[in-house]
């Protein structure tokens, strides 16, 4: 731990370096998550003659405006680098380095966060202007459980990304096993549809599966559609999840790396 914190500084300027190197590709990954804005134009559409399940169209633009923001902050991509690295051989690289590869990793996406940033802003902008009536505000406390709570959501997304990436040391490419629990992040996340609008049954179903903790409890108290008696015990959860997926992706990377031969390499 010590070694990794001297080397931060270090890190976040070969991270940065990157960035700039390879900018417009960033740029262009950053433009792919902007599912939300296509699901808030189909749902206002929907809310035009009322409200929907007590979301009017103000509601709905602000959750959506909410989710945009959480997703560009909580983006993990770490198993789309694992597999190829894992395939090819490329992983012996990192594992001959005196730290673990994870917090060089972990740096890459957090010095992605200024980039995404400043892209997010006039698209927020728009939004608003747009929808005025979202009542959008930065309320000191929530903002700051928003924060923490993005925080969190974005570690259990990068430790799931360990656990798929690791895959890979069985199977190859573990892509497509990801892809399938992206299309389930995508439905019981709230990326698609917001918690408080799913049928009986998928919203208890929701409430035993992690993809809430992923996505939906930061936007919910971003949007302002969680009463602050429940903040604790959202975060909660969210430390739970992350403690038990980081226990699997340890054990899954450990076991990995015991088959890793290195093919290519």
């Amino acid at each position: 731990m010590t070694r990794a914190l001297r080397a931060m500084p270090t890190l976040f300027r070969v991270a940065t370096a990157q960035l700039s190197a390879y900018r417009a590709e960033v740029l262009i990954w950053i433009l792919t998550a902007t599912m939300p804005l296509v699901m808030m134009a189909l749902w206002d559409a929907v809310a035009d003659g009322g409200p929907v399940g007590g979301l009017g169209q103000g509601d709905l633009a602000r959750y959506f405006t909410v989710t945009l923001v959480a997703r560009q902050l909580m983006s993990a991509w770490l198993s789309w680098e694992l597999n190829p690295l894992i395939r090819t051989g490329g992983l012996s690289a990192h594992l001959l380095r005196p730290m673990s590869p994870f917090w060089y990793w972990l740096v890459q996406h957090v010095s992605h966060v200024p980039l995404r940033a400043v892209v997010l802003v006039p698209l927020i902008a728009a939004l608003i202007a747009w929808r005025p009536e979202m009542g959008l505000t930065l309320d000191p406390a929530r903002t700051s459980v928003f924060v923490l709570s993005c925080a969190l959501g974005f570690l259990l997304n990068f430790v799931a990304h360990i656990f798929f990436g690791a895959l890979a040391f069985w199977t190859g490419q573990s892509q497509g096993l990801f892809m399938g629990w992206f299309g389930l992040w995508s439905l019981f996340g709230g990326y698609l549809i917001p918690a408080r609008l799913m049928p009986p049954w998928m919203a208890a179903l929701n409430e035993a599966l992690p993809f809430r903790a992923m996505l939906s409890i930061p936007v919910e108290i971003g949007a302002s559609l969680m009463a602050p008696e429940a903040w604790l015990g959202a975060l909660a959860s969210q430390v739970a999840w992350l403690v038990a997926f980081a226990g699997v992706a340890a054990w899954t990377w450990r076991r990995g790396l015991r088959r890793y031969e290195a093919f290519g390499a």
